[in-house]
């Protein structure tokens, strides 16, 4: 695209941004990049698209990909009732005749819920503890000083969209079962490494520390730090035994900007990547099929679901397939079709909702739509 550096920082004139990289590709390589202001504000140290970001929900792809391999190797269904996997009963109380399935939670359609609103129960009163918590007690166990109703929806599972990260923390837990390894560890073998990447949902992993940036939020008029190396170190969870770590997959990915573009490019050429076969054409077509289409009340871009796949319309000829990300002041987005590929990452910045994304992202992905008209 011509002049694509100077078009990002026109779109930039209005906006208070710490740092920002965005990239765009074809199926082979990088085809346009910018990077914006900094990795760390308080050092003065610019953004690169090497720099290392806890990527928030875009985490949830590649919980799917440890997913559809063990589908693929025929371990999993994406049809059958979880408890098969996970060695206890998962039902929603509400509905304890109804199964809940793989697809199900993929779609976020399983009537999972984070817990209370408050956030001291359930999944989300447990999620910063570094503490053990089994994981069928806080499901089943009525006096476990955790457990609440609340957890699930008063919904049938399979009728009723709900976003949920507790049922990406569930299927990391499924992976560690059926394979018999640690999910963090499963998936660097069967991804991150095949595909070369300094990528790990464990910091204690990622071989270039160094590149590793903060997140800022914004507040009163400026910015704060939410994340560092330092803290990222300190908050990391201890790895519990099988089946038991469903706290941090649903948003804690580290990885670059770059690294994230070949998972992307891979995932266009349908589980290739440089000659290096990850996955079968049919696994990722499978995720990229339609799983779930309807109206979403709380969060008005979801209209179309593959297994962990928000598919969008109206930016570009062709459905993009991705997701997007929001925590801890990051906000990022990693969206591609057959043909091209986006990927947005800003470490801080006063966001403006716009409807169904900030203001800073639409107009980014605007921008990079046009490549694919």
């Amino acid at each position: 695209m011509k002049d694509f550096q100077q078009r990002c920082l026109e779109l930039l004139k209005d906006e208070e941004v710490v740092g920002l990289s965005v990239l765009t590709t074809n199926k082979e390589e990088i085809t346009n990049s910018f990077t914006y202001k900094y990795a760390d504000l308080e050092n003065q140290i610019p953004t690169s698209l090497d720099n290392i970001y806890r990527i928030a929900s875009v985490s949830k792809i590649e919980v799917a990909l440890a997913i559809m391999k063990l589908v693929e190797q025929g371990k999993l269904d994406i049809k059958e009732d979880v408890s098969k996997y996970l060695g206890f009963k998962f039902r929603n109380p509400y509905f304890p005749n109804d199964i809940i399935t793989l697809e199900m939670i993929m779609t976020q359609t399983s009537s999972l819920n984070d817990g209370v609103e408050d956030g001291a129960l359930g999944y989300e009163g447990v999620n910063g503890r570094h503490a053990f918590v089994d994981l069928n007690t806080l499901i089943n166990d009525e006096n476990y000083e955790y457990y609440t109703k609340d957890t699930f929806l008063n919904k049938k599972p399979g009728t009723f969209w709900n976003y949920s990260n507790f049922g990406c923390g569930i299927l990391a837990c499924i992976v560690e079962k059926v394979s018999g390894v640690i999910f963090t560890e499963y998936v660097k073998k069967e991804v991150f490494d095949k595909l070369g990447l300094d990528a790990s949902f464990r910091i204690s992993d990622i071989k270039n520390k160094d590149k590793v940036a903060n997140l800022y939020v914004y507040r009163n008029g400026e910015f704060k730090i939410s994340r560092t190396l330092e803290l990222l170190q300190k908050g990391e969870y201890p790895i519990h035994p099988l089946g038991q770590n469903f706290r941090g997959p649903a948003g804690g990915l580290l990885i670059s900007p770059n690294d994230l573009s070949k998972i992307m490019r891979m995932m266009m050429n349908k589980g290739t990547f440089n000659n290096v076969k990850v996955f079968e054409p049919s696994t990722i077509e499978l995720m990229e099929e339609i799983h779930w289409e309807g109206i979403a009340e709380d969060d008005p871009i979801y209209r179309k679901k593959g297994l962990q796949l928000l598919l969008l319309d109206g930016y570009t000829k062709h459905t993009l397939k991705g997701h997007y990300g929001y925590a801890y002041g990051l906000r990022s987005f990693m969206l591609y079709n057959d043909h091209v590929g986006f990927i947005f990452v800003c470490n801080g910045a006063n966001f403006i909702q716009d409807t169904d994304m900030t203001r800073l992202q639409k107009k980014f992905l605007q921008l990079m739509s046009e490549l694919d008209q």
